[in-house]
């Protein structure tokens, strides 16, 4: 899994290990499914990415400080295919640890497609069965996936990198 971090480098001390601005505040804008649009000023924390070719998804996961002192958490899911839809989620928090539990709590099993290619009212019981192992197998490594960027994500913005 490739990471790549960027934290900006402090003006003056801030618990937890991040960074006041270095710079001027910047306007953003982030869609967001089922969900209005999270717009406000502030500056990119961190960030990290999960591209692998290997794999026909990843994600990106950004941590912003607002110019009012709050956070923003965001988490991007790409897909390599152009007949699937990108999505993002983003949450304003008032602490950091409130960001950082947010990026933490996120379930990737949500986005997992059903996936059914039979006729689920005519499908035998072991087509059903095997449907649902298989459903499972993709939770569990869409978890994982997601488990192991957030670990990386977290590991680097706590040692600085």
């Amino acid at each position: 899994m490739t990471t790549m971090m960027e934290v900006t480098q402090p003006e003056q001390a801030v618990p937890a290990g991040v960074s006041q601005f270095a710079h001027t505040a910047m306007p953003y804008h982030i869609k967001r499914a089922g969900g209005r649009p999270l717009r406000f000023d502030g500056s990119e924390l961190a960030m990290a990415m999960s591209y692998t070719s290997a794999i026909p998804y990843w994600y990106e996961i950004n941590l912003y400080r607002t110019a009012e002192q709050g956070f923003v958490a965001a988490v991007r899911l790409f897909h390599q295919s152009e007949d699937k839809q990108d999505t993002i989620r983003a949450w304003e928090a008032a602490t950091l640890d409130d960001a950082i539990d947010k990026l933490i709590g996120y379930d990737a099993a949500n986005d997992v497609p059903l996936g059914t290619d039979f006729d689920v009212h005519t499908a035998a019981a072991s087509e059903m069965g095997a449907w649902a192992l298989q459903l499972m197998a993709h939770i569990s490594d869409a978890r994982h996936h997601y488990g192991s960027l957030i670990g990386e994500f977290l590991y680097d913005l706590e040692h600085g990198q």
